[in-house]
């Protein structure tokens, strides 16, 4: 057979927008109660600290909505993203929660003292993230005994035995859109939206066995967990346990 002819990629001349910023109130409007991710929030509630009113970390904190919930569970809570736009709704509608901090960022480099944080959470946006360099930075941050709490959505194509809880889900979800449908329409506006399509080309999803494997080889014996399955995609959920555990890998690659 010949060759394969030799493909250049070249780098765009114009600026690409790969954050939120030109749809951040579309995904506002989305999420304006988190608690419409009934899986998510349930496991997050299941996995928070009972013993005392944590100061907790949103990375990828979108328009606040899950501070904004936890914001009486807390003693402080700082909420931090990429876009400027979400970040500034983000102040204005949760402006009179005296415990919440909102800050944009540029980098892998959390704007925090060492040992300043109890909590990490990353709700839906952990695949987004320059994994290695971001893990040492909430290394970084947490307190003694502190933990990081990941949930996300990844692709695989659902398997045979899986066939019971996929079908669980889709009658959970069938409920779900009757329950909210103001959610559904808006979320509906979210994905079709030009600017949202053009912004996920630069933020892929992520394959499970990338993710799955990078949490698991960081925290060794900790298990990922599946608590919603479709039949191309699925979310994750993680909890690091004690963050003195993490094993150092120094990653090139993803």
């Amino acid at each position: 057979l010949p060759l394969e002819k030799l493909i250049s990629f070249q780098p765009p001349k114009d600026k690409i927008e790969a954050s939120y910023d030109r749809e951040a109130q579309l995904y506002a409007n989305v999420f304006t109660d988190i608690k419409v991710r009934e899986d998510e929030w349930k496991w997050l509630m299941k996995h928070f600290p009972k013993n005392k009113k944590p100061v907790v970390l949103d990375i990828g904190c979108g328009n606040g909505a899950l501070l904004r919930e936890l914001s009486p569970m807390i003693e402080k809570g700082i909420g931090i993203d990429a876009s400027n736009g979400i970040i500034e709704i983000a102040k204005e509608t949760q402006s009179e929660l005296n415990n919440l901090k909102f800050e944009i960022i540029s980098g892998p480099q959390i704007p925090l003292e060492n040992n300043s944080v109890d909590v990490v959470f990353s709700l839906l946006s952990f695949r987004y993230l320059d994994w290695d360099p971001l893990m040492d930075e909430i290394k970084r941050v947490l307190r003694p005994g502190g933990k990081v709490l990941i949930i996300d959505m990844i692709t695989i194509p659902v398997k045979w035995y899986e066939f019971p809880e996929l079908l669980i889900s889709k009658f959970k979800h069938y409920f779900h859109r009757r329950k909210y449908k103001t959610f559904y329409s808006n979320l509906t506006k979210l994905v079709n939206d030009p600017a949202w399509k053009e912004m996920l080309k630069y933020n892929p999803i992520r394959a499970e066995h990338e993710m799955k494997w990078y949490l698991e080889s960081r925290f060794p014996g900790k298990k990922v967990e599946k608590i919603n399955i479709g039949w191309n995609s699925s979310i994750l959920a993680f909890d690091s346990g004690n963050i003195e555990n993490i094993k150092d890998i120094y990653l090139t690659y993803p």
